[in-house]
């Protein structure tokens, strides 16, 4: 039986350790993430989108991974188009258009993001001014 991903644990309750996760028989690798690289996050950001030789408009990103992203706009974007996502913060990041159905677009980053730069978009994302607790 295979074990893999399983952590051994010494409670304090317990004089002898015991494996911590999940077994499985299967022996083949975790099942694929159906058809996508990488996880994407959900999360809801304004950002800013532009074609090549237009101008920038606002979009809404509904969830984003080191891959790419799925947001809300009213352009009417043709599979394949060129497209510089500017998130927060950073640079703009060139992404093409991998799907577009109704005011939806799908797009693939011509390079991927680095993972450390997703996890910073997702913590400010989380962490609205809102969110903070009143000043005294």
């Amino acid at each position: 039986m295979d074990t893999s991903g399983g952590t051994w644990s010494f409670p304090s309750d317990f004089g002898t350790p015991f494996l911590v996760g999940e077994l499985t028989t299967d022996s083949g690798r975790a099942p694929a993430l159906k058809g996508r690289k990488s996880e994407r996050v959900a999360l809801a950001l304004d950002a800013g989108l532009r074609r090549r030789g237009g101008t920038g408009v606002s979009i809404e990103i509904l969830d984003l991974s080191v891959d790419g992203f799925r947001a809300s706009t009213h352009l009417d974007l043709p599979t394949g188009a060129e497209v510089w996502l500017r998130l927060p913060g950073l640079e703009p990041w060139q992404a093409r258009v991998a799907w577009a159905k109704g005011h939806f677009i799908g797009c693939a980053f011509e390079r991927p993001l680095h993972p450390a730069v997703l996890d910073m978009i997702v913590r400010r994302t989380r962490r609205r001014p809102q969110d903070k607790p009143p000043a005294p």
